[in-house]
């Protein structure tokens, strides 16, 4: 069986193959707990959109006389954590026509990019599993609520509508994991902290399968609980699991950067991932003559 899975990073991340450590974990696992399943993982990366945006701003203002010139050092730290989430706004800049224009544009035509990769690999009707760390975990939800609501800006829909797969137009969504999330904080955008998306997808809901998780640690202080926001969370969200994240400082902040390490994330998705099989075997028995 072959399950497709794309991982999406979040703030202040700069190498495009930042995946790679927890892809080759998360196939040497699912060796082991069902080797029978094969996973194709690809990585979402979007911080290079973003990093245009950011040199430009910092190339401005380098040099400028600023108080307290002793932190000068940690300010490109903060314009790069920031700043990617600032960048990141469904909002047209029409009095700045640039290649930068209409990030979340380009971060969302980037992810219907991934997940035509994904199709080629798996298949078209592969399930697909999203793994989004950070903010990854915002542009994710709203990447799959303009697909469920058919309110994808053109240079999306350019990639979307030309492909015939099923997974590229989200209908094959079974598990959604969320890692770091600051969703919690996002929802203060909407009345009554929004909707969130149908997890697993639309054609799939009433079958039994699939699972939003939510995983957080105590100490991250990006990260929230997100099942309590309102009933609608509540019904979709499976669980908000606290973990604790690996490493010498994962009794501070940094903990925020560790998910990916974490076994605990590791070892739920992939046993999760692994009971797939029941259910598409079943409906294959189901459709033979």
């Amino acid at each position: 069986m072959k399950i497709a899975v794309a991982v999406i990073h979040g703030i202040g991340q700069s190498r495009e193959n930042f995946h790679a450590e927890l892809a080759n974990n998360l196939c040497a696992q699912m060796a082991i707990v069902n080797p029978s399943v094969k996973l194709y993982v690809e990585g979402i990366y979007w911080g290079d959109i973003v990093n245009r945006l950011e040199e430009r701003l910092w190339s401005r203002i380098r040099g400028k006389p600023l108080r307290w010139a002793k932190w000068m050092r940690l300010r490109p730290f903060f314009v790069n954590q920031l700043g990617e989430a600032i960048a990141y706004q469904a909002v047209p800049r029409d009095n700045d026509p640039s290649p930068d224009d209409y990030i979340y544009d380009e971060i969302h035509r980037r992810f219907a990019v991934c997940l035509q990769r994904l199709s080629d690999l798996a298949g078209q009707d592969a399930p697909l599993c999203i793994i989004s760390h950070s903010l990854g975990s915002i542009i994710s939800s709203n990447f799959f609520h303009d697909l469920q609501c058919n309110k994808l800006t053109p240079k999306v829909s350019e990639v979307i509508g030309a492909s015939e797969s099923r997974l590229v137009h989200g209908k094959t969504l079974t598990h959604f994991y969320t890692l770091g999330s600051p969703l919690a904080v996002w929802a203060l955008r909407f009345k009554d902290f929004g909707v969130p998306i149908a997890v697993p997808a639309p054609p799939l809901q009433g079958l039994g399968i699939g699972e939003w998780v939510n995983f957080y640690d105590t100490d991250d202080v990006i990260a929230y609980p997100i099942k309590p926001l309102n009933e609608r969370y509540k019904k979709v969200v499976t669980a908000d699991i606290e973990v604790e994240c690996p490493g010498l400082l994962s009794w501070t902040p940094l903990s925020h950067r560790r998910y990916f390490q974490t076994q605990a994330v590791i070892d739920r998705i992939v046993h999760s991932l692994s009971t797939l099989q029941v259910y598409y075997e079943e409906e294959e028995e189901e459709a033979r003559p």
